[in-house]
């Protein structure tokens, strides 16, 4: 008589449960929040407002804090509503003034309803892909004002959306990530994600170079050693790694996944021991945002080390986007977003159950 067994393998979790301090940064919005330091302990955030996930009245807000997070300004919007301005990315340049950058779908996603009954959501297609659609605008005043919105046409590709922080390598140059699909390929071609070079401190934007293809949204971070490091999202939904070691971004290792399928998009931080922590949300459950820790040289996840930093979304899929920044002071803040509610929004009912927050956290929290 034989037997046949099944075997498969499952994760466990054996760890001990803590608390963060968490502060609410806007009610009501708070989508696709970007967060940067301007300051030693000042920092700001850019986020989706006006709408929901989706939506022509959207457009894009910063919040202002002065003391590291704790608490935050009103929300100042950085364009006019009803182009659905979404997707943004933020970054400082060595002036310190802020830069952002971000799609405006208005442009390409939402045609005129045959019925007379107004302009509706459609992913483009055809002839739409070619509308340039991206803009870059900046604000010398931590915020408060935004330049006109100059107009940017990707060299590469199609329905250009930028993603992240946007980083400065160490001689001012700044790197921002974008993503679409590679202009002249034919329809349903996967993803590219590519990098744009700005070395005038984000006045005019350029010299784009691939990073991968069947990838989109891309975290950038570069190391001391003259590294870059990206995180980028597969069109599976997972995490992967790769880096440029040639100095430039110009040339990459094949990525490398990290991530399970539903933990995306990623952040990446360099922290003051030199470590890497990788923020990523967490759409499958329990929903939220993720950390892993990944070495100082950021050459691969350490799974020992995974950290559940927010796991109390309310059983939807539409949440995360973590960012993180660590402050002089050593405090970690991360920001996320919720658009169905979450522990904080059924304690609190100003919290709005969409919302976005900002947790608060040393690198000594994380047992690293």
């Amino acid at each position: 008589m034989s037997t046949n067994y099944l075997r498969g393998s499952t994760d466990g979790f054996i760890g001990r449960r803590t608390s963060f301090q968490r502060y609410l940064v806007c009610a009501l919005e708070g989508y696709f929040p970007v967060l940067v330091r301007t300051g030693e302990n000042s920092l700001a955030v850019i986020f989706r407002s006006g709408a929901t996930h989706v939506g022509i009245s959207g457009t894009l807000s910063t919040s202002i804090s002065e003391n590291g997070g704790i608490s935050w300004s009103d929300p100042i919007a950085v364009t006019p509503r009803w182009n659905d301005d979404r997707n943004p990315a933020l970054g400082v340049n060595r002036r310190g003034e802020l830069i952002a950058a971000f799609w405006r779908a208005g442009a390409q996603a939402y045609p005129m309803a045959e019925d007379g009954s107004g302009r509706h959501y459609q992913p483009a297609k055809g002839k739409e892909l070619e509308v340039a659609a991206t803009y870059i605008t900046r604000s010398g005043d931590a915020g408060a004002h935004w330049s006109t919105p100059q107009l940017y046409r990707s060299e590469l590709i199609n329905l250009a959306s930028p993603y992240g922080r946007i980083v400065a390598e160490a001689d001012g140059t700044l790197l921002m990530n974008l993503y679409g699909s590679l202009r002249g390929a034919p329809d349903g071609s996967p993803d590219i994600t590519v990098l744009c070079r700005s070395r005038d401190d984000g006045q005019t934007w350029g010299d784009e170079s691939v990073i991968a293809e069947g990838y989109n949204e891309t975290a950038l971070l570069p190391l001391a050693d003259g590294t870059l490091l990206a995180a980028c999202r597969s069109t599976s939904g997972l995490i992967a790694l790769t880096r440029s070691n040639d100095g430039g971004g110009r040339s990459w290792t094949e990525p490398k996944a990290v991530t399970r399928i539903g933990e995306h998009p990623a952040d990446l931080t360099l922290l003051q021991s030199g470590r890497v922590l990788l923020s990523y949300g967490r759409r499958i459950r329990p929903y939220g945002a993720g950390l892993l820790y990944l070495g100082k040289t950021g050459t691969g996840a350490d799974y020992s080390r995974e950290v559940l930093l927010a796991g109390d979304g309310i059983l939807n899929q539409d949440l995360g986007y973590p960012s993180t920044v660590q402050l002089a002071d050593g405090h970690i803040v991360t920001v996320l977003y919720y658009a169905c509610g979450s522990a904080m929004s059924q304690h609190f009912g100003g919290w709005g159950d969409v919302s976005c927050q900002a947790i608060h956290y040393h690198e000594a929290d994380l047992a690293l």
